[in-house]
Order: structure tokens, then C-alpha cells, then sequence
């Protein structure tokens, strides 16, 4: 539990520092407030800041940059989705992730479902409580260890609606799944939701796909996880994430590097603040048939 709640920190803690940039991805007013007291404090004092993104969490950049990509192309996917119709978004190992306080204008549209282990839970619900933050009347909180759980089993305890199409995302959780266990869940998705739901994920370019001149950050990112017990242990190329997903059950909607991602957002917000690594990419998917609500 110690590990991935200082892993769940590191990603608030990514999203806070973030909230200075001229250019932001993803605004975030709530993740300063989810952070524990150290890190919120590494955050607000300005030198403190700058030498911990320096020097101290120098390794860890090219996944703290993944985190404002990874969300920013998720939560775009989901604003399609929902106009689209979709009602539902589960939000797997979630952490401390704040989308339901800071997306009110989506609240109104959807059940939001957060999946993690109960102690990160329970650490979240002490932060919220502190923070004294009022919880959406449609956020449920799941707790499970997926480990342990397939996922549609832990959502049937729960609001969630089998009958009717859902948003997945599983963000910052792939790498550290052998292959094997990726096409489990993901087929155990697909197996119990409707035609028309949609999973969006991030996952490790292989050696072949990475960007050559970026190496030497994917090497440091793995060994400083690897340190903290967290191996890194799958990678794909687009094609192979794509012919994962498609043989549990979802078309591919979209493949797309980061680096390709960071150029998209230069455009459309101008040239962001800092340099996008070429070891990540993003997959948008959604399983294959006709929706029930289409023939409705």
C-alpha cells in the first residue's frame, strides 16, 4: 500500500506543480489540496519546486509528463463519448485523481465510478474530508484489489449499469502488468459491458518504437520504479496494443504516440512548457457491435 500511495502522490503532486505553467494541459485546483503535507509543501515553496523537478524527481520526468498528456487525451475522448451518449465513466486505480470535483460541467451527465484498493481509498476520503470538499452525489467509490478481483465483479456490487455503455480508463497502470494480465482485464471488460463502451489506456512504445534520443530518460525511469519496487514490465508498439484490444474485443479508434500528442496540444494551446519523452503512447478504443442505446 506505502508504494502506490506515494505513487498516487507523485501523480497529484505532477498535476499541482503543473497549475504554473503559462500552458496547461489539465486544470487542476483540487490536486494541490490531495497531496499530504509534504509534497504540498514541496509544491508551494518555489526553490523547493524547482529542486525537486530538477535534481531529486529528475528521473521520474518523463512519467510526470505522461500524467498531463495521458489525462488531458483521455478526458477529450470522454467529452466525445459523452455527447455520443455514454453515461457512465470507471476510472481504474484511481487514486487520487480529482476529475469529479473539477469537472462539474460533466457531472451532470455521468455516474462516476472510482476503482482502487480500499486503503488508497480511505486515504483519499481523509484528504477530501480535511479538505472539507464536498463529494458529488454521482461519484461511487469501488473498493477492490483487481489482483484479486476482476473488474466487472468488483463493479456489480456497486450503481454501476451493465446494460447501459461505459467510459473506461486505465491510465498509469499498464507497464507494470505483464502482457497476460493486460488481455485479462481487458477482456473481462469487454466480455461484461455493451456494444459502443469505450476504454482509453497508455502504455510503453517498445525499444523499436521509442525515440532513439530518448533512451537514456526511459532507462532512468525504469530503473528509479524499479528501485521503488514498481518494475516496469510490458511495452508495445501501436500495432501490438491495437491487435491486444482487438482480439478481447474492441476496435481501435485511435493509436497515438505522445510525442505525436504534444504536438497536436502545441497547436491547439501553443508550445507547451516542456519536452514530451518518446517512450509513451496513448490507445482509444471501443468494443466492437452496435450499441443497445442506437437502436433505442
Amino acid at each position: 500500500m506505502n508504494t502506490r500511495a506515494t505513487t498516487a502522490e507523485l501523480v497529484a503532486a505532477a498535476r499541482a506543480h503543473h497549475q504554473r505553467d503559462r500552458v496547461r494541459l489539465v486544470e487542476d485546483p483540487y490536486a494541490l489540496r490531495l497531496c499530504g503535507r509534504p509534497l504540498r509543501l514541496l509544491v508551494t515553496i518555489r526553490p523547493a519546486a524547482w529542486i525537486a523537478s530538477r535534481w531529486l524527481l529528475r528521473d521520474l520526468q518523463p512519467s510526470v509528463l505522461g500524467v498531463l498528456i495521458r489525462a488531458r487525451y483521455s478526458e477529450q475522448a470522454l467529452e466525445a463519448a459523452i455527447r455520443d451518449g455514454i453515461t457512465q465513466y470507471v476510472i481504474i486505480g484511481a487514486g487520487l485523481d480529482s476529475f469529479a470535483l473539477r469537472r462539474a460541467d460533466l457531472m451532470e451527465h455521468l455516474d462516476v465510478f472510482e476503482i482502487d484498493l480500499p486503503a488508497m481509498q480511505a486515504v483519499k476520503r481523509e484528504r477530501l474530508a480535511r479538505a472539507e470538499l464536498e463529494l458529488p452525489p454521482r461519484l461511487h467509490f469501488v473498493a477492490a484489489d483487481l489482483a484479486q478481483v476482476p473488474v466487472m465483479e468488483a463493479l456489480s456490487a456497486s450503481a454501476f449499469d451493465p446494460g447501459r455503455r461505459a467510459f473506461f480508463s486505465l491510465l498509469g497502470l499498464t507497464y507494470y502488468l505483464t502482457p497476460e494480465v493486460i488481455a485479462t482485464t481487458v477482456r473481462s471488460i469487454a466480455e461484461g459491458v455493451v456494444a459502443g463502451s469505450e476504454v482509453v489506456l497508455e502504455h510503453m512504445l517498445d525499444d523499436a518504437s521509442a525515440w532513439p534520443e530518448h533512451r537514456g530518460k526511459r532507462a532512468a525511469l525504469e530503473a528509479y520504479v524499479a528501485k521503488r519496487g514498481e518494475p516496469m514490465v510490458s511495452e508495445f508498439s501501436l500495432p501490438g496494443m491495437s491487435a491486444l484490444m482487438t482480439e478481447a474485443g474492441f476496435d481501435t479508434v485511435e493509436g497515438i504516440t505522445m510525442m505525436d500528442l504534444g504536438e497536436r496540444y502545441g497547436w491547439e494551446l501553443g508550445p507547451l512548457p516542456f519536452e514530451i519523452p518518446g517512450i509513451f503512447a496513448c490507445g482509444h478504443f471501443r468494443k466492437s457491435g452496435t450499441s443497445p442505446e442506437a437502436d433505442e
